[in-house]
């Protein structure tokens, strides 16, 4: 377990509120600024400003929460495995972004509970930004994940690359076109995923790169479920993008189509991420290793 002053400093990098992280960790705001101050001048480290009355922390209680996070990832994953250890069995605790945790591991989760059906899994699905700041607390041990994020600070694994399609009903007047373009979809309904997911990202990327936004559509739509934005495209209330794996089984049924938009081609990593140093890497590691076997 990491000292309690660790976990108040956490708490308030979170809250940026000495009040509502007094509220989260059960003790008084006094308490709170003598934790923080203790650290300070233990550490000699000034590890937070004050601006425009907004608590921001500075670069270097920027540089020791990192490095507090990866100890507290650490104290949690031997945790853990010493349950593992007690029981017997091991636990699966990680995240996957939502058209991977939806779209892509249920065969490989289904044929590693067969062949470990005493081990214990827990998968989070959720988007890139919330997995990874997940990852960086210590609340999963890895993340297989579609979105944007800095290679530097990961072990970082490829699973596939795959390709990101504009979706679309076979009803929708855009599927009697021979030549579709960017123009031509911005007259459209865009129906999108929330904010912090990896697709949205992607595409918000490719908008910015080709001197377009969100403001050039017509309409803009944002629904934070997939299975909700394919019943929504499928009865013509407008246009998405998804990766093409999400949207298989409705595209072979011909219940989706696939708008082949002039000049455009996107395409994305999935990748097998936990933090660097981790004393479990090799666990890990092992896990990677049978999903590509697999």
């Amino acid at each position: 377990m990491i000292d309690f002053r660790l976990k108040t400093f956490i708490d308030l990098c979170d809250t940026k509120s000495y009040t509502k992280t007094a509220k989260n960790l059960s003790i008084t705001q006094p308490a709170v600024s003598q934790h923080i101050k203790y650290l300070e001048e233990k550490y000699n480290l000034k590890l937070f400003n004050y601006i425009s009355k907004k608590l921001s922390l500075t670069e270097e209680g920027y540089d020791f929460l990192c490095s507090i996070q990866k100890l507290q990832t650490m104290s949690t994953n031997i945790e853990h495995h010493l349950k593992d250890y007690q029981s017997k069995s091991k636990s699966l605790v990680f995240g996957a972004t939502r058209t991977i945790g939806e779209f892509y591991l249920t065969p490989y989760l289904k044929k590693y509970l067969k062949l470990y059906p005493n081990n214990n899994i827990s998968m989070i699905v959720n988007n890139t930004k919330y997995l990874l700041h997940s990852l960086n607390k210590g609340s999963i041990d890895f993340a297989i994940i579609e979105g944007h994020f800095n290679k530097s600070d990961y072990n970082t694994y490829p699973i596939s690359k795959e390709n990101l399609v504009v979706v679309a009903s076979p009803l929708n007047k855009l599927s009697y076109k021979k030549s579709i373009t960017f123009e031509d979809l911005c007259n459209e309904t865009l129906i999108l995923r929330e904010k912090g997911s990896g697709s949205r990202e992607i595409f918000t990327m490719y908008l910015y790169e080709n001197n377009y936004s969100y403001r050039n559509f017509n309409h803009v739509i944002e629904i934070g479920n997939i299975s909700v934005i394919k019943e929504l495209v499928k009865d013509n209330l407008g246009i998405s993008i998804m990766y093409e794996k999400a949207a298989k089984k409705e595209i072979e049924r011909n219940e989706l189509i696939i708008l082949d938009i002039n000049n455009m081609s996107l395409s994305h990593e999935f990748n097998f991420i936990f933090l660097k140093e981790s004393i479990f890497t090799n666990d890990y590691t092992n896990f990677y290793n049978f999903l590509m076997s697999t």
